[in-house]
């Protein structure tokens, strides 16, 4: 053997013995018990209040029940599946509405951060600001859709302020304009929480790399794009996980401004009519909670995709750091 190979084997030989003379580190310590215990805190809540209603959501996807009763249960041979094909219109109505009503999220999205990029700037009376854009966001869900439904009745102040003498929540001629008027009620109160979030970022995001920046001769929408963006993009991470769950789950805002008919449409052509709204209308008023639990379960692919998406992504881009 050559000398450089005898001598990394003795190196090596050398750090094995003294490895085995050190005392082993404890796999199991108080540190670590304590953590596991906090972190399954909110398992344990999870299971103890919703992991009985999680199984009986699957055991109701293969059964009938009678007025929703356990006792009742009834192996049907996959019926409440065979019924997506025979609703397939009322649910790709559904998906649509759900994603435009998402789509309302990141516009609010956007808004939140033009906002808090201005409010940033140094101007007077910012945390008074704050307060006020964020005051709708904490304000009841269903308050908000009975104050939006108000200013879109038939009577109300768009038409009083506009001069028009037009049904805008229940238009036959233009049924989409019921599903803008919710779009509308969501943009107004859901950018306050991400105002806030981003103007506590902003802060976040070291002053030299700016000055170093105008040292450069960068512009403004250079420092922006190469600068406050990726400085933001952990908050932006957490509101785009935050707005794809609000938005594909809407359900107070239609529940309200597009009641259920005689006939069960939300709306004029379910222009209302959200994926969780339909769950709703098929599980508790219809009683048909084994269809309403196949519908669950397809919104919870419907989740999970873009979320294990953007998860994959930034763990990806947390890899290449």
């Amino acid at each position: 053997m050559k000398a450089a190979e005898i001598a990394s084997f003795a190196e090596e030989e050398r750090t094995r013995k003294i490895r085995e003379k050190l005392p082993h580190k404890k796999i199991i310590t108080r540190q670590n018990v304590l953590c596991w215990v906090i972190v399954a805190i909110p398992l344990i809540g999870f299971l103890a209040f919703s992991g009985f209603t999680l199984v009986f959501s699957l055991m109701a996807m293969f059964c009938d029940m009678e007025y929703n009763q356990i006792d009742t249960l009834t192996w049907n041979n996959f019926a409440n599946f065979f019924q997506i094909g025979e609703n397939i219109s009322t649910i790709l109505q559904s998906i649509k509405v759900t994603l435009i009503l998402t789509l309302a999220q990141f516009t609010s999205l956007l808004i939140a951060i033009i906002m808090a990029a201005f409010l940033s700037q140094g101007v007077k009376a910012t945390r008074f600001f704050q307060t006020l854009y964020f005051v709708p966001y904490i304000c009841s869900a269903v308050a908000v859709s009975i104050m939006w439904t108000v200013i879109f009745g038939w009577n109300g102040a768009l038409n009083a302020l506009l001069g028009l003498d037009k049904e805008w929540l229940n238009n036959l001629e233009s049924p989409s304009s019921l599903t803008w008027a919710i779009f509308t009620s969501i943009i107004w109160q859901a950018p306050g929480y991400g105002i806030v979030m981003y103007c506590s970022a902003f802060k976040s995001i070291n002053p030299s790399l700016y000055e170093a920046a105008d040292l450069d001769g960068a512009n403004a929408f250079q420092k922006f794009w190469y600068i406050t963006l990726p400085g933001i993009s952990a908050i932006t991470f957490f509101l785009m996980l935050a707005g794809i769950t609000a938005g594909l789950t809407t359900f107070d805002a239609c529940r309200v401004m597009a009641p259920v008919s005689w006939d069960g449409y939300a709306g004029p052509d379910n222009a209302g009519l959200s994926l969780m709204y339909y769950i709703y209308i098929e599980g508790v008023q219809f009683g048909n909670m084994g269809y309403a639990s196949v519908l669950s379960w397809l919104l919870f692919l419907v989740m999970m995709i873009p979320s294990v998406y953007l998860i994959r992504k930034r763990v990806l881009s947390w890899e290449d750091m």
